[in-house]
């Protein structure tokens, strides 16, 4: 994105900044309706749409990231022109050539496990073998991005960059009672719950996002599953049923894995986790599990989450960017 498109957005935006934050200094008392000379305040009125409010904030508070960054790597990259003694232009394709060097394109497809295909960003849902020169166009996209991004680590440490930049801080939520799947660091203060769906999408296009950062995290924050559907799946039953015989996560990771032909192979998914298929259909079958689940999701729709997927970051709701990189930030912020 050029910096002026994004300064275009950023002006936008800051001035639904304002307008927002000059209504929030005034609305404990403000009124801004009268009916029968009953009162109606602003207060109430943005309690209505307080979710809409904070993905505003959101937005803004993420142009203003994206500048920032594009601030300080031009910032980074004059300062590193000038140590090595060449052009501007010419320093990043220096240093990537340099990075190439310590990792090379095979050992990236390895570490990352690519070998049996990559996805392009704007089509999740296929993968492209290797062999094929959309793979490796694909490939090279993708590895050069990430060498950008080690650079910009390295450079971020070599000149001590610091960044004060804060995110909205949202309202925290109970989430008692709800019916929530845990794994890893259980003592851990530090939650990651994701709220999702088998049957969504964005969900299942979001699982390695998701699986990179419990890799990188799993040893101090505990992370969370919980249901959230318009109706109650095979799938969902299925997941909690095999909670039950401590087979969760497996079960979610089949079920994911196999996106909207898991609910039509049951039977052989209870085969693959080795679970007791009599308990596992009679639990499938009991209207106390289905009914558990609905109020589970009844309490998140009463909290105002109606969509997949949410991230509720230590009982916040995450409204930012689904990435590792940017969810890492709020994360890496929580464990200070």
């Amino acid at each position: 994105m050029q910096t002026t498109s994004l300064l275009k957005m950023l002006g936008m935006f800051c001035i639904g900044l304002v307008a927002i934050c000059s209504c929030e200094k005034q609305a404990e008392k403000r009124i801004v309706a009268v009916v029968e000379g009953e009162a109606i305040s602003l207060e109430e009125v943005d309690n209505l749409i307080k979710n809409s409010l904070y993905e505003y904030l959101f937005a803004i508070y993420d142009v203003r990231r994206i500048a920032l960054n594009e601030l300080i790597n031009s910032r980074m990259i004059s300062k590193e022109a000038k140590a090595l003694h060449v052009s501007v232009d010419s320093v990043t394709s220096l240093r990537i050539a340099e990075m190439k060097q310590k990792l090379t394109k095979d050992q990236y497809v390895s570490d990352n496990a690519l070998q049996h295909g990559v996805v392009d960003e704007e089509n999740p849902f296929k993968l492209i073998p290797l062999h094929t020169d959309e793979g490796q166009r694909i490939l090279e996209k993708s590895y050069v991005k990430f060498l950008n991004q080690m650079l910009n680590k390295e450079l971020s440490a070599k000149y001590k960059v610091k960044i004060s930049l804060e995110p909205p801080e949202t309202p925290k939520l109970d989430l008692r009672g709800t019916i929530t799947y845990a794994r890893r660091n259980m003592q851990s203060l530090n939650v990651v719950t994701i709220v999702s769906d088998f049957d969504c999408p964005v969900c299942q296009s979001k699982v390695p996002v998701f699986k990179q950062l419990f890799k990188k995290y799993s040893d101090r924050v505990r992370f969370e599953y919980v249901h959230l559907s318009p109706s109650i799946s095979k799938s969902i039953l299925f997941s909690a049923c095999a909670a039950k015989q401590g087979k969760f996560w497996e079960a979610h990771d089949l079920l994911f894995r196999m996106g909207q032909n898991g609910s039509q192979e049951i039977e052989s998914l209870m085969t693959s986790l080795n679970l007791d298929p009599k308990a596992c259909k009679t639990c499938m079958e009991s209207d106390k599990v289905a009914d558990e689940i609905n109020a589970s999701m009844e309490q998140l729709r009463a909290l105002g989450i109606k969509v997949t997927p949410t991230i509720i970051i230590n009982n916040r709701i995450y409204y930012g960017e689904i990435s590792e990189e940017v969810m890492g930030q709020f994360i890496e912020k929580s464990l200070k």
